[in-house]
């Protein structure tokens, strides 16, 4: 596999070698460390491909908030598409997830309060997120949130955007992305209120022994998640309600906006 490079920058070890991109972290000329994310030759070939990823970079340099990944710079280089980013020293919240990190415990409100903020930020800004997950939030050992990878993000409108195909993870696409191919901000909430539960249980709220079981669970307009206080029995009532309204299937049933989610967030004690 080439390792590639950009003048000035030494390369010190990867970071994720999978997908569409490869990550490196990086000494700056000035010694800081960055993160360097590649495109693969084969998508870099894929114009569309190529058009995402530059829109991506393009949205990240409109974007100035505490939660969100700082781009320093993007470019092409031999005709593969880049990016280099501030590096940020922690780990996934899918990784804390999954070893149970006691940081999940202690720090799991200031999380829940960080991804509302950033949310309603993004939302504000004009833009829809739709890859909220784990996997894209980096939690340091002060609980602090960082959200990366805005591949999939559009433009936020007055009506449902229409979209081209399904974007993000299964287990955190909003119902009616499926159903209609149309989202607004009520998808990210979704997406918010999946995480909000894991964090609570560590379960996914339509979680079944099989993929296509999880995915019908989730479909279905009948089936309810699985009951939060099993798994979360000291949840405050108001913190399960709002997860349970981020939850719904019914969009129109949902919190319209993140703003209200953080006035929910303001009534917890």
């Amino acid at each position: 596999m080439q390792k590639r490079e950009i003048p000035g920058y030494s390369v010190i070890r990867p970071i994720f070698l999978g997908g569409m991109t490869d990550l490196y972290v990086a000494k700056a000329p000035d010694g800081q460390r960055v993160v360097l994310r590649f495109m693969k030759e084969a998508y870099a070939r894929n114009r569309g491909l190529r058009k995402r990823f530059r829109h991506s970079a393009a949205i990240l340099q409109k974007l100035t908030h505490p939660n969100i990944v700082r781009l320093i710079e993007a470019g092409e280089l031999q005709k593969i598409p880049y990016m280099i980013l501030e590096y940020v020293e922690s780990k996934t919240l899918r990784e804390l997830l999954v070893q149970r990190d006691p940081l999940i415990e202690e720090l799991r409100r200031k999380v829940i309060r960080q991804m509302a903020d950033v949310l309603h930020y993004i939302h504000r800004t004009g833009y829809l997120h739709l890859d909220f997950k784990p996997e894209n939030l980096l939690v340091d050992t002060t609980g602090h949130l960082t959200v990366i990878d805005f591949d999939l993000s559009v433009k936020r409108h007055r009506k449902p955007v229409r979209l081209r195909d399904y974007p993000g993870t299964p287990a955190y696409i909003a119902p009616e992305i499926i159903s209609t191919q149309r989202a607004d901000e009520r998808a990210d909430i979704f997406s918010f209120g999946v995480i909000c539960f894991e964090l609570l249980t560590y379960h996914k709220p339509f979680e079944r022994d099989t993929l296509e079981e999880a995915r019908t669970a989730q479909l279905n307009p009948d089936t309810p998640p699985l009951p939060l206080e099993k798994f979360a029995p000291d949840t405050p009532p108001v913190l399960k309600d709002l997860v349970l309204k981020s939850l719904a299937k019914d969009m129109e049933r949902r919190y319209p906006s993140m703003s209200l989610v953080l006035k929910s967030l303001d009534a917890l004690k």
